[in-house]
């Protein structure tokens, strides 16, 4: 008994069916890193603010965040221009993932409560939100500069 040489037609749409499972779970894993490199981003964006709350409580001098755009450093003295290498990273200016900008000012006394500008003369009134375009947003407590 001769066979024909070839693939049956069940044959094709079990691979066809393979690859699409295949398919849908790697675009799913491309959808999703996306926003879990945002959620990383977010989660060291607080870490760091806090981080210059706590320098501005241990050393008694004005620290903040200076977020410009697609980016964000750490400031010491109320001077934007002095800046510092923030923990974790290699350089003094840290570059947010493609999507994601602010543009704020954060700074803290010396008791740790939060103000709108560099100099820390313009006390945050209310719950402050800085938004990220990317879709994130970090909060800050009026008085205490609470970074939940």
């Amino acid at each position: 008994m001769k066979r024909d040489q070839g693939f049956t037609l069940l044959e094709i749409i079990a691979v066809l069916l393979v690859m699409s499972v295949i398919a849908g779970v790697v675009v799913t894993r491309i959808i999703s890193l996306d926003a879990y490199r945002i959620a990383m981003q977010l989660d060291a964006v607080k870490i760091h603010l806090r981080y210059a709350q706590t320098r501005a409580r241990n050393s008694g001098t004005v620290y903040g965040i200076d977020f410009k755009g697609g980016s964000y450093s750490l400031f010491r003295n109320g001077d934007i221009t002095d800046t510092i290498v923030l923990p974790g990273e290699d350089v003094d200016v840290v570059v947010f993932p493609s999507g994601m900008s602010a543009t704020e000012i954060v700074s803290f006394d010396s008791w740790g409560s939060p103000y709108m500008d560099a100099s820390a003369q313009t006390a945050q009134t209310g719950l402050r939100t800085i938004t990220f375009y990317s879709g994130g947003d970090v909060q800050i407590s009026q008085d205490t500069g609470f970074i939940p």
